[in-house]
């Protein structure tokens, strides 16, 4: 009997060792992967977050499309133009250049406009979630698109 219960005591044991391990593991596996961004696809602007805080009137107000063997993206929003250059690795993604066009924004999308040439530089990590790609710095959310 003393035999048995040592047994049972030892799978117990191990499996939460195991358990965690293969959580880890999923979780290390997730964090790493790259994220499968599309040539020519264009991705819609759901949220700008400045400061923590949502931008909700950004909402469908710009796009973004990627060109993945130049390493290049264009972000538009109806009026101007900002040409990009990016670099990614696993999970890291960085805006290696943000140029935006001579035009200036109508007063009713300069807020989207400076919001974009503010947080696209400040990009570190992107992220896949279904079809939305998912753009962050080291401590906060930066950017949400949807395709």
């Amino acid at each position: 009997m003393k035999l048995v219960n040592l047994f049972l005591k030892s799978i117990k044991k191990y499996s939460k060792v195991s358990l965690s391990l293969s959580l880890v593991f999923t979780v290390f596996f997730a964090i790493a992967q790259k994220p499968n961004i599309k040539t020519g696809t264009s991705y819609n602007l759901e949220s700008i977050f400045i400061s923590g805080q949502k931008n909700t009137l950004a909402k469908d107000k710009a796009t973004l499309t990627f060109d993945t063997k130049k390493k290049t993206a264009a972000c538009s929003n109806k009026c101007t133009h900002l040409e990009l250059r990016y670099c990614s690795k696993r999970n890291k993604f960085k805006f290696i250049s943000v140029i935006p066009a001579a035009a200036a924004c109508p007063d009713h999308l300069v807020g989207i406009e400076s919001d974009l040439k503010e947080n696209l530089p400040k990009v570190d990590r992107c992220i896949q979630d279904n079809k939305r790609l998912i753009f962050f710095n080291k401590k906060d959310t930066l950017l949400v698109f949807y395709e």
